[in-house]
């Protein structure tokens, strides 16, 4: 079933100012996580400490994501941006006075479980700004900040971890936090339940009972991506090895390559929005997400062909044009089908599969780290997620022709969902 947006016309204020949250806070996380990456590899840590980081950040929105999801519907959206941004300046403040491993951790998973919380509030926010024509354009402006910020983040920690000055770097990362809590005040879109009761220009909801394994499509469009997410997510623990230590590379060249990624899903996200029409069914959206993530799966293997590390920037390009492409397409998808009052369950449902099963992803590069190379991981990660993505399709395009339905066929009242 496919919902339009009770929104006659779009607030691209809020559109922008959302975005510039997504700037900031990815420019912000990404620099604290490649930071303490490079400052565990450079002190000799094993890959299962890397794995061990890297499945702390991603453990809360696995574990807790009906939770954040149901508070993201419930509560006020203004005062839960602010008290989660309140959070990851608090968080990033004890990472940089963090002395050993076990309080990095600590630190990570305070971190995490704050950006848990902003997530999805932001982005159930997203659908209510705009129309549901306008919805593909505003996802490729925040993916085109994220993406910025993205790629500002490993770049510019590179830099400064290469200057050898690791909490500085760190301090600078808290700032970004702030523009959170900034939009938590300057955002006159608001949603929830307690937001509705008290604010005339708050989304009014009635909390239902809805569940993402009710829209059958959707259910099989997300576990579909949380597999393939699960089979390639080993090489993020391997690419500092790789870079680092196969290719031998600099930090700084690594901050570079990471940010090539991201360079492309800018150029991506803008294909796709441009590509995408109010006619442009589900099913094809669908067929395009399968598409991406089959050539996704062909670039990771073509990374562990290489021998220098300057082959891998017109790669990484490719691969983040993908992933981009990919990011649009799912919230296009999101913000069609799910019901308004249920966007931040949908939201956190999303994420909280992708997370949990990139977590096993996670802890299978560590532990395989220590017995092969990594090299033969970026190989044996892209073929993993090309029969993932073979053996899936079926599945999914079964669950997509049933249930198709032109995008503005139904208009749903607002009521009295990535």
């Amino acid at each position: 079933m496919s919902f339009t947006s009770p929104v006659t016309k779009s607030r691209w204020s809020d559109v922008y100012i959302s975005a510039s949250v997504q700037l900031f806070g990815a420019t912000g996380a990404f620099l604290v996580m490649v930071t303490l990456v490079l400052g565990l590899q450079e002190r000799g840590a094993s890959g299962l400490q890397v794995a061990a980081l890297i499945i702390a950040e991603a453990l809360p929105m696995a574990a807790l994501g009906k939770v954040m999801g149901r508070l993201a519907d419930r509560y006020d959206s203004r005062w839960l941006l602010v008290l989660a941004g309140l959070a990851q300046v608090l968080a990033c403040q004890l990472l940089v006075r963090a002395t050993d491993f076990g309080w990095v951790l600590v630190g990570g998973v305070a971190l995490a479980t704050a950006t848990a919380v902003a997530g999805p509030t932001r982005s159930a926010l997203l659908p209510a700004m705009v129309t549901v024509d306008d919805l593909p354009r505003a996802n490729a402006i925040g993916q085109t900040a994220g993406s910025v910020g993205m790629m500002a983040g490993p770049a510019l920690a590179g830099l400064l971890v290469g200057a050898g000055d690791v909490r500085q770097t760190l301090q600078i990362a808290s700032f970004g936090f702030i523009a959170t809590i900034v939009a938590g005040f300057a955002l006159r879109t608001r949603r929830g339940m307690r937001a509705a009761a008290t604010s005339g220009t708050a989304e009014k909801q009635t909390l239902t009972g809805w569940k993402i394994r009710q829209d059958r499509q959707l259910w099989v469009v997300v576990w579909g991506l949380a597999l393939i997410v699960g089979s390639l997510s080993a090489v993020n623990v391997v690419g500092v090895f790789f870079i680092r230590g196969t290719l031998q590379s600099s930090a700084t060249m690594y901050g570079v390559v990471d940010a090539m990624w991201t360079t492309g899903m800018l150029g991506g996200a803008w294909l796709i929005a441009r590509a995408i029409r109010p006619k442009t069914t589900d099913e094809s959206l669908v067929r395009w997400n399968l598409l991406s993530l089959g050539l996704l799966s062909a670039a990771i293997v073509l990374v562990g062909t290489v021998q220098a590390v300057l082959w891998l920037v017109p790669i990484f390009l490719v691969g983040g044009a993908l992933n981009g492409l990919l990011n649009v397409v799912i919230g296009t998808l999101m913000g069609r089908r799910v019901p308004p009052d249920a966007r931040g369950r949908a939201a956190a449902a999303m994420q909280s599969r992708v997370n949990g099963l990139a977590l096993v992803g996670f802890l299978a590069g560590g532990v395989l780290l220590e017995v092969v190379t990594p090299r033969w991981m970026y190989l044996g990660a892209g073929l993993l997620g090309l029969v993932v993505v073979l053996a899936v399709t079926p599945v999914v395009l079964r669950a997509v022709r049933p249930t198709q339905e032109t995008p503005t066929q139904e208009t749903v009242p607002e009521p009295a969902l990535g």
